[in-house]
């Protein structure tokens, strides 16, 4: 995130008794409007008890690692609307780091936020046709508008939307009134090696990450608005005298 140009900070949480972080990288805008982009960072193996290996590449590294990507696109691009990109401790144990962080959140800074978009699980593909879940709440009901359309637009993913947010780090957010909404993978209870030791690399799917990805870029772009670029001259400058332009040739 500092690479990129994000402001950073951590966010002391607490997971039941024990302490964790979240940690927030922000880029502003020309306006006071935020748009967040989450996941969370945490893993479980619900079986093999906090002592065993919990890899989570699915659950959550890709979501947590398309997070980054998305902020590394974006931050090509100069925005009307400030860029906040957040990763969440403590989302297995029950949503503890979005909970906090929403709850420790001023009205005036809840009102400053125009969308949150989370990424949970975005690498597996569980079936033969690629599917992305877009989930939300009523709150969140253009923002799964502009995403399914995103999807048909610059994707060959198939489009399942859910109103009955559950589990997630968006829920915290639509609890507030504030509009969220998750992009999962398609048929993700089908996904038998998360929350155990085989939830590694070798099962992910990077194509169909990246469409999910693609997807989500073009969804960002409405709710940031892109600024207007200036137009440069493209051709031999005709002047007068020193530092007289008289004309030039834009394009």
């Amino acid at each position: 995130m500092v690479a990129l140009g994000y402001q950073t900070k951590r966010q002391s949480i607490t997971v039941g008794t024990k302490p964790s972080q979240n940690l927030i990288g922000e880029r502003a805008g020309t306006t006071n409007s935020v748009v967040l982009i989450t996941a969370h960072l945490d893993s479980i193996n619900l079986t093999g008890g906090a002592n065993a290996p919990a890899p989570g590449a699915d659950d959550n590294a890709s979501g947590a690692a398309g997070v980054l990507e998305l902020g590394r696109v974006l931050a090509s691009t100069s925005w009307r609307h400030g860029i906040r990109l957040i990763l969440f401790g403590g989302e297995e144990e029950g949503l503890y780091g979005s909970k906090q962080y929403v709850a420790a959140l001023p009205p005036a800074e809840r009102a400053r936020i125009r969308a949150v978009l989370n990424l949970d699980m975005i690498a597996s593909k569980n079936g033969p046709t690629p599917t992305v879940l877009l989930e939300g709440a009523p709150v969140s009901q253009s923002l799964i508008t502009d995403l399914a359309t995103a999807a048909a637009t610059y994707t060959g993913l198939t489009v399942e939307t859910s109103l009955s947010p559950f589990a997630s780090d968006h829920v915290p957010f639509i609890t507030a009134g504030i509009p969220a909404v998750l992009t999962i993978e398609g048929s993700d209870s089908a996904n038998t090696h998360i929350h155990s030791a085989n939830d590694t690399l070798n099962f992910l799917n990077w194509p169909f990450a990246a469409e999910i990805l693609r997807m989500n870029t073009a969804a960002l772009a409405t709710w940031l608005e892109p600024l207007p670029t200036r137009p440069r001259p493209a051709g031999s400058i005709v002047s007068w005298g020193p530092n007289r332009i008289d004309v030039f040739a834009v394009g």
